[in-house]
């Protein structure tokens, strides 16, 4: 006895239906994107935005670094205040300034002295003096200087007040240091002109300059001591970029007093697509000579 069935027809989707599935299809995608896409959009601006910040943060912390080991009273502000220069000191000290020992004197063509202590930069200050040339101005050998209030006769710019380091040995005592300079440049009597209340020396390794142009910060050192102010990259030196996609940057100077240290205030707006952020940094600046 044989089995009888009958097979059902097959049928596929017809252009109507593919149309209406592409089309809700599309709506579902639509919807599912609103909920995708702000939220990538929130997050790109926000790595955009933590990354201007980083890039001034990182332009800042190096400015106050620096400006905090600035010579007293050597900074100084050009371009409408897009320019900062100062005097890097990597050292510096309290000299003897009466017997016994070798004794800072201020008249009869003094050239060496006895540190009180020894100096924290010691090896790197004699390594300086055996691969460099004698002359400091030139920011290939170290300097020292003395009472440096940026006034007249006491004004290491105009090199009435610092001088090359010409030799580094252990003092008398064993403990101290002894440094000897080349006094030929301390006009007209090869002598300091002052006295520093306190005794203080300080070591300068090289002039620096932070110059904002052309929307970037850049960073110049190991050039020449110079008179004026640098607006440009001085001559022969060194450079890095600091800090790009700047818009403005500002730097102001307060001059300190005998009761209140100097002031330094970075400002820098960093832009990018659209999105700006501004950061403001202060540095306190001993400023006792």
């Amino acid at each position: 006895m044989g089995s009888n069935y009958k097979t059902g027809s097959q049928r596929g989707f017809t252009i109507i239906e593919m149309v209406i599935t592409i089309v809700v299809g599309g709506i579902i995608a639509s919807v599912i994107a609103q909920f995708i896409t702000r939220p990538m959009e929130g997050y790109i601006a926000l790595s955009r935005r933590a990354e201007l910040v980083d890039i001034a943060e990182t332009a800042l912390s190096s400015i106050t670094r620096d400006v905090r080991q600035a010579l007293p009273n050597s900074v100084r502000i050009s371009c409408a205040g897009q320019c900062i220069e100062f005097l890097l000191t990597i050292d510096g000290g309290r000299y003897r300034a009466k017997p016994p020992g070798d004794h800072l004197k201020f008249s009869g063509g003094d050239s060496s002295f006895d540190t009180l202590g020894p100096l924290l930069q010691r090896t790197n200050i004699i390594n300086n003096i055996v691969s460099t040339p004698a002359n400091c101005f030139t920011s290939t050998r170290y300097c020292i200087s003395v009472f440096n209030t940026g006034l007249l006769n006491a004004n290491a710019y105009q090199k009435d007040n610092i001088v090359s380091i010409t030799a580094l040995t252990t003092a008398g005592d064993g403990i101290s240091n002894n440094i000897t300079f080349d006094n030929s440049t301390l006009l007209p009597n090869n002598n300091f002109p002052f006295e520093s209340p306190q005794q203080r020396f300080y070591i300068v390794s090289t002039p620096v300059s932070y110059i904002c142009a052309s929307g970037v910060i850049t960073r110049y050192h190991n050039y020449s001591v110079l008179i004026d102010q640098p607006e440009s990259a001085p001559a022969g030196a060194s450079s890095g970029m600091l800090a790009n996609k700047v818009s403005s940057c500002q730097f102001e100077y307060t001059a300190g007093t005998t009761t209140r240290s100097g002031l330094v205030i970075a400002g820098i707006t960093i832009s990018d697509s659209g999105e700006s952020i501004t950061l403001l940094e202060q540095a306190h600046i001993f400023n006792q000579p």
